[in-house]
This record gives C-alpha cells, sequence and structure tokens, in this order.
C-alpha cells in the first residue's frame, strides 16, 4: 500500500469532499463541479478571518448540504441519518468538518496517506506522526491555490478563544509578536481608573504575563494605539503607491537590499565577467582542437593545455550557477514586490481594520518594549508585509507613546 501511495496511487473507496474519482482512472482524483466551489468558498470565508462556526453558519444560511449528503445521494457512502431532501440535518456543518477541510493537503493537489496504523493486540488504529505520513505533491488538479492554501494555514494557526467577557479576539491575535523572546502579544481588558468603568484593551508578551520579569518584559501596548499605527501605515504606503509605483517599488527594493546579506549589484558585475570569460575559454578550446586536427599543435601540448582550460571552465561553471540562483531570488524578490504594491495601492482610502485586511496584508507585528529617549517614551513598531516582509527603515520606525 505505501508503495502505492508513493505513486500517486488513490485507494481509498471514498473520494475527499470537493472531488470525484475520475472515469478513466479510478485511481485518480478530479475536482467535482457540484462541489469544489463549495470548497473554494470555504477558503475564500477562512482568510477573511472567518472562524470554523462562522463558515458553517453561513453555509447552513445559504442551504449548502453537508459531505454526508453528497456522499448519500451518489451512493459513494451510506449516511445513517438522511431524513429526505430540504431536511434541516442536510445544512448542519460539524466544525470537525470543516476544520479538516480547511486543513487537508488534497486541495492543493497532493496525495496524502498511511496516516495511520493499527496496534493489532488491541485492534485499534492510531495517528502516526506527522513526519511518517506519505505525502506526494502535485498528483491531482488543485481546487485551491498554495497561495491561498497557505494563507488559511497561517488563519488556522492564529485562531484564539474568544474571552470570559464574550469580546471577538482582537484582530490582532496571532499577528502581534514580542521581538524578544518571539512570544505572542496577548490582549486583554483594564479599567483606566476607578471612575471610568470603560474597559480599555492592552497588549502584552505572553512569557511577561505568565512568568513576570523571569520570563520577559512586558512589551505593553494600548490595542488602539496599536490601531492607529498600522492604519496609518497602510494608508500612508497606498497613498504612494497609487501615485507613483515605481518609485514606491525602488523603495521596496532599496529596503530588500538593505535586509539582504548578498549584494546584487555585485552579483550581476561577476555574472558578467564570469560568463565573458567563459566565452573566452570556450574559444580557446575551439582554437587548440583546430589546431591540433590541422596539425599545428603537437599531441603532448594539448594534453598538457587542454586540463587546465577545463579545470578552469567547470570551475567558473560552478560559480556561475551559485550567481544565477541569486539572480534569480532577487527576481523573484521584484515580483514579490509588485504584487504587495498591486495589493496595497487599493487601499488608500481605507476608514478602520478588520481581520480580513489584516490577514491579507500583513504576516506579523513585532512590538517592542517601551524605553526612554530623550527623556521621552519611545516604542518600536515592526510590520512585516505579505511578499516583502519588513520596511522599517522606510516608514515603521519608532513610535512615541
Amino acid at each position: 500500500m505505501t508503495t502505492k501511495a508513493r505513486a500517486g496511487v488513490y485507494h481509498s473507496t471514498v473520494p475527499p469532499f470537493g472531488y470525484r474519482k475520475s472515469p478513466e482512472d479510478s485511481h485518480k482524483l478530479i475536482p467535482d463541479a457540484e462541489t469544489a466551489p463549495i470548497v473554494r468558498r470555504m477558503y475564500e470565508l477562512a482568510v477573511q478571518g472567518k472562524g470554523y462556526k462562522a463558515i458553517g453558519n453561513v453555509l447552513k444560511r445559504e442551504r449548502i448540504p453537508i459531505p454526508a449528503y453528497w456522499h448519500h445521494v451518489r451512493g459513494e457512502r451510506t449516511w445513517a441519518g438522511f431524513q429526505g431532501e430540504g431536511h434541516i440535518s442536510n445544512y448542519m456543518w460539524n466544525e470537525t468538518t470543516i476544520k479538516w477541510i480547511l486543513s487537508h493537503e488534497v486541495y492543493i493537489g497532493s496525495l496524502v496517506a498511511q496516516k495511520q496504523s493499527k496496534l493489532f493486540k488491541v485492534g485499534k488504529n492510531y495517528v502516526k506522526p506527522k513526519d511518517e505520513w506519505v505525502v506526494v505533491k502535485d498528483i491531482f488538479e488543485p481546487i485551491v491555490d498554495l497561495e491561498l492554501w497557505e494563507r488559511v494555514q497561517e488563519v488556522n494557526g492564529k485562531r484564539r478563544r474568544m474571552c470570559k467577557a464574550k469580546r471577538e479576539p482582537s484582530i490582532f491575535s496571532g499577528i502581534a509578536y514580542c521581538p524578544d523572546c518571539g512570544r505572542r502579544i496577548s490582549f486583554f481588558p483594564e479599567r483606566t481608573s476607578k471612575n471610568n468603568p470603560e474597559k480599555t484593551y492592552f497588549g502584552s508578551c505572553q512569557n511577561y504575563k505568565a512568568n513576570g520579569p523571569d520570563g520577559c518584559t512586558p512589551h505593553r501596548i494600548k490595542e488602539q494605539d496599536l490601531y492607529d499605527i498600522v492604519l496609518k501605515d497602510i494608508r500612508e504606503w497606498a497613498t504612494m503607491a497609487l501615485a507613483d509605483e515605481q518609485a514606491v517599488l525602488g523603495r521596496v527594493m532599496e529596503q530588500q537590499q538593505i535586509n539582504s546579506t548578498v549584494d546584487y549589484g555585485l552579483v550581476e558585475g561577476k555574472r558578467r565577467t564570469i560568463e565573458k570569460r567563459l566565452g573566452e575559454i570556450e574559444k580557446v578550446i575551439s582554437k587548440l582542437y583546430e589546431d591540433y586536427a590541422l596539425g599545428r599543435l603537437a599531441g603532448a601540448s594539448i594534453d598538457n593545455l587542454m586540463p587546465k582550460y577545463q579545470r578552469e571552465q567547470e570551475e567558473l561553471k560552478k560559480q556561475l550557477s551559485a550567481l544565477q540562483e541569486q539572480s534569480a531570488e532577487h527576481d523573484a524578490t521584484e515580483q514579490n514586490a509588485e504584487k504587495w504594491i498591486s495589493l496595497i495601492r487599493q487601499y488608500s482610502d481605507l476608514k478602520e481594520l478588520n481581520s480580513c485586511i489584516i490577514n491579507e496584508l500583513i504576516t506579523k507585528i513585532l512590538v517592542g518594549d517601551k524605553r526612554r529617549v530623550n527623556g521621552e517614551k519611545v516604542q518600536s513598531i515592526e510590520i512585516h508585509y505579505r511578499f516583502i516582509g519588513n520596511l522599517t527603515d522606510s516608514g515603521n520606525g519608532e513610535t512615541i507613546q
């Protein structure tokens, strides 16, 4: 069975929700015209920040049947709970089912097998460690693209339970981090004074909250202050990108160069020099063979000269390959910068933030600890944007509190 799985052979009786077995080959999966759009819709709702329960409620309102219904009516698997067409039970989505769909790699075209093993002595199955699963990528046609799938995995990893006060989780939950210990910044309510019963929400390093000064330092910030800083930064970059994309692209690439350990200008210069030298060696080798063929060069001479040039040629090709990889990374960086500019320029008139916008634009925010500079309290807020990372030197500097 493991051999078949590694060969990309799908052997389960029932296809995953969203797929059907190919009519030409029952061991291959193809997206199902009826249910694949439902899977894509779930991923789109997830990336907007909706939790499993909220997604289930949306699907229920839209009268979209659950997987058990589809398998039952198609004769793929019997559903004992089926109570007829139009019954409410057909639309009661389970959070566990939604979580499975929003995390399984099959939806990006991967075959995942050998997840369980049987304990014969007790007659039970157990789930193997993930590194023991068989995962074969790019076997089936994906239902969602890799970028969307990865973004949903980020969102899934950031989900937090609502606090006891039944407040929705902060839009910065799972986004804000402590730069010193790497733990999350958690947000909690406080009363600002006895005379003011209204609660104000603050963020603080989880490590500090759990262990005090032995764990970390507070990294305390008012949620509203962080909100204002992030909103302002997004709008400023969006306005600049809308006014002059090329100028912003230049600034982004300049910052990427600062953040990188590679001097791409030097890389390009070295690449041209090596390509020129390789061309010269090619001509020399061709000339040696020509002179030898025409009797102008003795065999002993070519035997002495050729290895030297061939060794140099081989070494230069290795160097050129490494430089070409670095150039490719630079090209990918520029493409990512262009993606980011195209994305953020839509938000020049942004009025308010929500978790959907945060997750679309930002991968993490590092909240520094407060310190005094020239008698004033300052705090570093470092915003890492999707595709390009940190632009601190170009716009997210120290913020005075």
